[in-house]
């Protein structure tokens, strides 16, 4: 029997990195992200709908532009609600056969909006990985090179991360090190195999 643990975070919070640790301890990953980019990569069902909706500029040479797509639904609620409509069906079928086909005993679910898209309920535990705004800030404002400003708003465009903690079954506290981060994973995992 599989145990699902699903993972998420806030931007800048550090969570590819939780991810690319368990994948470096053996654990399969499945990205929702990548998942996302082949369904829009080899759908074709998905494009046309993709096309039908947000004109033919969308997809280019069988491919969609993510860049056009982005403009259009960028800051625009009702566009990106029509977005996930569409695309939201096809992502979750193939992570369900990505899942169905996992043969190990623990599959970390990487899913950056697990709570706003209700996968949680696939996993059977969901571990967020948390740090405080101010550390968010600062990581954010530097990975990207964003103002304080630019930061901020894409910091308040996502869910409170202080919600996702709230309800999450496993907090990772990234306030640290990388060498505390993964000391911290390592301990979850230790958690998670004998808790099995």
């Amino acid at each position: 029997m599989t145990y699902f643990l699903g993972l998420t975070g806030g931007i800048a919070s550090g969570k590819s990195t939780v991810a690319a640790l368990f994948k470096e301890q053996g654990i399969p990953v499945i990205d929702a992200d990548q998942v996302a980019h082949q369904v829009l990569a080899t759908d074709k069902s998905v494009q046309a709908q993709l096309q039908a909706t947000f004109g033919e500029a969308v997809v280019k040479n069988g491919q969609v532009d993510r860049a056009v797509l982005g403009q259009q639904v960028f800051g625009n609620p009702e566009a990106l609600d029509q977005l996930n409509a569409i695309t939201g069906p096809a992502i979750l079928t193939a992570i369900k056969q990505q899942m169905q086909a996992a043969d190990a005993p623990l599959v970390v679910l990487d899913v950056p909006l697990l709570y706003e898209q209700h996968y949680e309920q696939y996993c059977d535990g969901v571990a967020v990985v948390y740090v405080e705004r101010k550390t968010q800030l600062q990581r954010l404002m530097a990975r990207n090179q964003l103002t304080v400003e630019q930061a901020n708003a894409r910091i308040d465009s996502q869910s409170d991360l202080a919600a996702k903690k709230a309800r999450a079954d496993f907090v990772i506290d990234n306030q640290g090190t990388p060498a505390m981060l993964r000391q911290r994973v390592l301990a979850l995992l230790q958690q998670l195999c004998h808790n099995k």
